[in-house]
């Protein structure tokens, strides 16, 4: 009974949607699916793959909000700063919820229009008027922290494609728990839209960075060539 509850519950997450519309993360790449037919589709699976593929997804997000943190607070956005690492105390510690995730997906788009709209409301001056001068090196520092977390958004994307040979029983048999499925499910589904959001984001700010004399750490411009 348990197992057909499970199932039942990987398979309302979208774990085995074939024909999803939208791009979703090959998974082989991290142990979870795997093998050449149909039958032997979920015999690779394995816990440890899935906890990597959260590990680089954390990680990639703790980097992310690491650098909008820093960038926020170059351009004087103390506020957007502060949310920045509240999202980001929500990934320490265990699994995140899927609730989490979502949570800290909302803050980086927030903060992702807020820094595109500083960068804006600034494009003809280094810091005129009235307005706080650009702190340059928290302002690199941020740009720096950004382009990591997008290259390592970037190093999930590798495998764009469907999901749909993921095996339930090879699942169970791993020994997931509905919250990591559900989580791996989020990932797949949103990450390659959260790298098309991000890479904006850098660009804009390497934009920003590049006609206000700040320096633009080669990290930054490799992510945004599609180096990883």
């Amino acid at each position: 009974m348990k197992r057909v509850l499970l199932v039942s519950l990987l398979a309302s997450a979208g774990l085995f949607a074939s024909g999803a519309s939208n791009a979703q993360l090959n998974l082989k790449q991290f142990g979870i699916g795997g093998g050449d037919t149909s039958a032997d589709a979920g015999g690779a699976a394995s816990s440890g793959g899935v906890s990597q593929l959260l590990q680089t997804y954390v990680g990639a997000n703790q980097q992310v909000l690491s650098g909008q943190s820093s960038l926020a607070s170059a351009m004087g956005l103390s506020s957007a700063a502060g949310q920045a690492q509240q999202a980001a105390g929500l990934l320490s510690g265990g699994t995140p919820s899927v609730s989490q995730l979502t949570q800290v997906g909302s803050t980086q788009q927030s903060l992702s229009q807020t820094l595109t709209q500083a960068f804006a409301s600034r494009a003809g001056g280094a810091s005129g008027g009235a307005q706080t001068p650009v702190n340059k090196q928290a302002f690199t520092d941020g740009l720096s922290s950004l382009g990591k977390g997008v290259s390592q958004y970037s190093s999930l994307q590798s495998g764009l494609g469907s999901i749909g040979q993921m095996n339930p029983a090879s699942l169970l048999q791993a020994g997931m728990n509905p919250q990591t499925a559900q989580s791996a499910s989020y990932i797949a589904q949103s990450a390659p839209g959260q790298l098309q959001s991000l890479m904006s984001t850098l660009s804009s700010a390497v934009q920003f960075a590049s006609s206000h004399g700040i320096s633009v750490p080669s990290i930054a411009k490799s992510a945004l060539g599609g180096g990883q």
